[in-house]
């Protein structure tokens, strides 16, 4: 189980772009496009210790300073970057890869159906864009892109990139 601070030096790193984060870089905790993520990791760490209450005001400070809605109980590895953090809301379990990017008014959540087994599973390296919702019990693979204002309602393969209404495959990515 990774600690609070190797979360949020690795949220730096993808930040920064660099794979690793030297004490000179750990001055960008300052950046307030870090803000939502780090005040998803105290939430969550606080729910963890059955401090929920104080989880459930650093929540609420999240949404009303940066209208960010990540539900303290997402599983999200290290590495998330929100470069525009407005509109994002993630599902209370959903789970996400490492070094993801998701753009501002991205909804990852469930489809009403049933409650805890539908929301998806985002791999590695993802970049959700713009406005996109990613709904129910599905899985985006490693590498995949979801494009601006897509609806996401089935499995996405390694590496495919996906748009449309509802989204289709269009190509397939190379990854170095």
């Amino acid at each position: 189980m990774k600690t609070l601070l190797q979360l949020i030096k690795e949220d730096i790193a993808i930040y920064k772009n660099k794979e690793t984060v030297s004490l000179k870089d750990l001055v960008h905790v300052l950046n307030p496009r870090l803000y939502p993520v780090i005040l998803f990791r105290i939430s969550s760490l606080l729910s963890k210790y059955r401090l929920g209450i104080l989880g459930k005001i650093v929540s609420f400070l999240n949404f009303v300073l940066f209208g960010c809605d990540i539900a303290r109980k997402a599983k999200i590895d290290g590495g998330l970057y929100l470069p525009h953090s407005s509109g994002v809301v993630i599902g209370e379990f959903a789970t996400i890869g490492r070094n993801c990017i998701i753009h501002q008014g991205v909804t990852l959540g469930d489809r009403g159906e049933d409650y805890e087994d539908t929301n998806p599973t985002i791999g590695d390296f993802v970049e959700i864009c713009t406005g996109a919702k990613i709904l129910g019990k599905i899985t985006l693979d490693d590498y995949s892109i979801v494009g601006a204002n897509s609806v996401v309602l089935k499995d996405v393969p390694r590496c495919a990139v996906v748009v449309g209404i509802p989204s289709k495959v269009v190509k397939y990515r190379e990854v170095i």
